[in-house]
């Protein structure tokens, strides 16, 4: 009679071949989760910085419709009024204008009126410690006056610069002045308003003829 025996393995060590090929199934699966993570963190940081850089970044901090300014000297009497469709006033402290129109007033009487089709407000530094507006009006710019006489007078140009503390206005551009009885044209010009002073620079031609009926 032949008998034979079974001994049954070690335990432990057949736990450990278990462990250890439960090990070698794991690893490829942990790498491949850290790869995928990996990939999507990346595709996510590039979406995100393509995003902000696709964003436009606001460079201005006020917008208003239908706008209606007055200014005041410094006797307290009114400088001037300014009125606009629209004003955008920019970080870098520069205002834009739609479809500015001021009035300039001397002595408590409106006697200046300004129009054109787009405007900057802009600080100029005069000192250290001061700064003073400057007003640039562009696109068909129209500067015009009707004394107590019934006497007009119409300025036209392209461009000019209006500097409400000083009453000044001035230009580089061809500019042609109307009134009742002169008909002028000019490159450039200097305006004083306070003095009724008229300057012009190149090219300088007139005709006197009486427009007034």
């Amino acid at each position: 009679m032949v008998s034979s025996s079974y001994t049954p393995p070690d335990a432990p060590h057949a736990m450990q071949i278990t462990m250890q090929r439960l090990f070698i199934l794991l690893v490829p699966g942990l790498i491949a989760i850290g790869l995928y993570l990996g990939i999507s963190s990346i595709e996510s940081v590039g979406n995100q910085t393509e995003d902000n850089h696709n964003t436009p970044s606001l460079n201005y901090d006020a917008y208003s419709e239908g706008i209606n300014t007055i200014l005041y000297d410094a006797q307290g009497g009114i400088n001037y009024t300014l009125n606009a469709v629209r004003q955008i006033h920019f970080n870098n402290d520069v205002t834009e204008l739609e479809k500015p129109f001021i009035r300039l007033f001397q002595d408590g009487y409106s006697r200046w009126n300004i129009a054109a089709n787009s405007g900057r407000i802009s600080a100029v530094a005069t000192t250290a410690d001061t700064s003073n507006q400057t007003i640039e009006l562009s696109g068909n710019v129209e500067v015009y006056n009707l004394d107590k006489y019934g006497n007009r007078i119409i300025m036209s140009t392209d461009f000019l610069s209006f500097d409400p503390e000083m009453e000044t206005l001035q230009t580089d551009r061809p500019v042609t002045i109307i009134t009742d009885y002169l008909l002028q044209t000019s490159i450039g010009m200097f305006v004083n308003l306070k003095l009724d002073k008229i300057e012009f620079h190149n090219e300088i031609r007139g005709s006197y003829e009486q427009t007034k009926n």
